[in-house]
């Protein structure tokens, strides 16, 4: 039976090689490059190729552009060769659980683009797979993949840009950025749901028990999996590494001010109550576990605050200025600083629920409470155009954020310069 499907999927998702489609099954196998100690197989290439064609929709009886995507991605493969040698020589490490954790994650988008669980299960019948299979034919590659990733992010996760990098950036290519099409520029003041005094402090007396637990000894991934209600529960807590501007404010003062095995006090965010246990530090980065006391609101809570945005909302209508209604309601510390400013957005950018409201809004209007997933908002209209051109001015985030994947590409193209001249690379496929 075929096994296409399953394996084309993890194969696109992951960026790794699929071991058994049909047509790279039936090469006469061979090596076709050598990095230090790994190798690349024939198959493991012409697989990477049928792929791309299929995601590329190339014409397979176009061999002039065959022989070109070929050749690229011969390169993409050796360049992951040479940063998973590097990644050993560096002694690079990742854990089973990470390795567990990512196997998880893998699977649960397959399932997603196949729609269902049910239809998950159908297809891995189908191809006369379980799933225990298919955990154990991706595992070296998603650890490989892992050690590349791990690398790679303490090599260019610090690459920042200038000012004057951002704007020569810009100079060299504001001809080839994209003309942005209908667009709104958008304010708004986002407030969430508060829980009520009694229920804060339920929740901080449960959180103040499970950290006397875990300062008494018993096992932090338990006590994460028993108690904490964030998503991370099952994996014990853990959050993986994560560098500065990456988490809640009040989060991150705590969490880097912890030393390996050290265990925080309680720590309130916009999220409830945490306990936070570092595991190890590399660098400005730190990797920890926590448990989260979530705080539930109740119907009374939402109500409450919707009937505040609309008292805010009716303020804005008889005159005040947004801006200052901003500084003084707005629960976004991101936006708040910047009068609520969320820049420019194309209209086909914009999620559901905004995309519904802001269709009908005129420059100048604001809507009633919007409820998101973060929050409720006001969202005020500043200005609307049919198309507009990014300019330095109204997109500095954006075009700095350009500029910094820019220079992350052209220093990790350097980066694996050095590598093949350091590494043995012997590529023995031509044409």
């Amino acid at each position: 039976m075929s096994r296409t499907l399953l394996l084309s999927l993890i194969a696109g998702v992951l960026l790794l090689t699929a071991a058994a489609l049909p047509a790279a099954a039936q090469v006469m196998d061979r090596i076709v490059a050598v990095v230090g100690d790994e190798i690349i197989l024939l198959s493991e290439l012409e697989t990477r190729v049928q792929l791309a064609v299929m995601q590329l929709q190339v014409d397979p009886q176009d061999t002039e552009t065959l022989v070109r995507l070929r050749q690229a991605l011969l390169k993409d493969l050796v360049d992951e060769k040479l940063i998973l040698v590097q990644a050993r020589r560096d002694s690079i490490q990742v854990t089973g659980q990470e390795v567990d954790q990512a196997i998880t994650a893998q699977i649960a988008q397959i399932k997603n683009q196949l729609g269902s669980e049910e239809a998950f299960q159908k297809q891995l019948a189908a191809e006369e797979l379980t799933i225990q299979d298919l955990k154990k034919q991706y595992r070296p590659q998603i650890k490989n993949q892992l050690l590349r990733e791990k690398l790679i992010r303490q090599k260019l996760s610090n690459t920042t840009v200038s000012s004057k990098e951002v704007m020569d950036f810009y100079q060299a290519y504001r001809d080839s950025l994209p003309v942005q099409g209908e667009s709104v520029r958008l304010r708004h003041i986002m407030m969430t749901v508060a829980p009520s005094e009694e229920e804060k402090q339920t929740a901080f007396e449960q959180a103040k028990e499970v950290l006397a637990k875990a300062r008494a000894g018993e096992s932090f991934e338990s006590l994460a999996r028993n108690y904490s209600q964030c998503p991370s529960a099952e994996a014990g807590g853990d959050l993986g590494f994560f560098s500065p501007g990456e988490m809640v404010p009040e989060f991150e003062r705590a969490a880097f001010a912890l030393n390996p095995g050290e265990i925080s006090d309680v720590v309130e965010t916009m999220y409830g109550y945490h306990i936070i246990r570092c595991e190890e530090r590399q660098g400005d980065q730190a990797h920890v576990r926590h448990v989260l006391i979530a705080l539930s609101t109740s119907e009374e809570d939402e109500e409450r605050l919707v009937s505040r945005l609309n008292g805010i909302r009716e303020r804005v209508l008889e005159g005040e200025d947004f801006t200052a209604l901003v500084e003084e309601y707005s629960q976004d510390p991101y936006s708040r600083e910047k009068g609520g400013d969320l820049g420019w957005y194309p209209l086909d950018q914009l999620t559901a629920q905004f995309r519904t409201v802001v269709d009908t809004m005129s420059a100048g209007t604001v809507s009633e409470p919007i409820a998101t997933s973060s929050g409720y908002h006001l969202l005020q209209v500043v200005d609307r155009v049919s198309q507009r051109q990014i300019t330095l001015e109204d997109d500095w985030e954006a075009l700095q954020e350009l500029a910094r994947q820019h220079k992350i590409s052209q220093t990790l193209e350097a980066w694996l310069e050095e590598l093949r001249d350091e590494i043995y690379v012997d590529v023995r496929l031509e044409g």
